[in-house]
């Protein structure tokens, strides 16, 4: 099961971790099969960076309603999730910041409905394209490598961390969809 602690040494790789008490977010996010096993990756054409399918955990609704409005808001697709991957821990030391990220594996149902993007992923300029695995591991690691924004190299680093936790259970159990 996934269970990861991202710090800031962790990031930029010096120093020794430490560690935030208080959760400041939750949130729920993974990765989105289509019918070819292809998964899919979030655009922000204005920042040209990739990240997973996800967000925060609103008021009343569970990380299983999370996780599948959003990927409905983002993508425009139902999903069905296929397994609860297990969870990461952003401690962000610079911004004293706790988010906690509860991620999932699922598949499309039906066809392609309406996105419905927030004014912020709007003005991202949010899209979703299709990679494969190895694709998908790619286009993270090319978008940490050109990222400067602190808080997007946590989230950056987070969902290459998802990313090849699924690649490394399907090296080990197969297609696990």
């Amino acid at each position: 099961m996934l269970d990861k602690k991202i710090t800031d040494s962790f990031v930029f790789r010096q120093g020794e971790p430490q560690y935030i008490s208080r959760i400041s977010r939750y949130g729920a996010r993974g990765i989105l099969l289509n019918a070819k096993k292809q998964i899919a990756l979030m655009y922000m054409k204005n920042k040209g960076l990739y990240k997973l399918p996800g967000g925060g955990i609103d008021e009343n609704e569970t990380k299983e309603e999370a996780f599948t409005r959003e990927v409905k808001e983002e993508t425009g697709y139902h999903c069905h999730i296929i397994s609860y991957l297990g969870s990461i821990e952003e401690h962000k030391l610079e911004k004293n910041f706790l988010h906690i990220s509860y991620c999932f594996l699922a598949e499309t149902v039906g066809k392609k409905g309406s996105v419905h993007l927030t004014k912020k992923e709007k003005s991202l300029g949010f899209k979703h394209k299709w990679f494969s695995i190895d694709e998908a591991i790619e286009m993270m690691e090319k978008s940490i490598s050109s990222c400067n924004q602190y808080g997007m190299l946590f989230t950056l680093t987070r969902d290459k961390a998802i990313l090849e936790y699924y690649k490394e259970e399907m090296d080990r159990y197969g297609d696990i969809a």
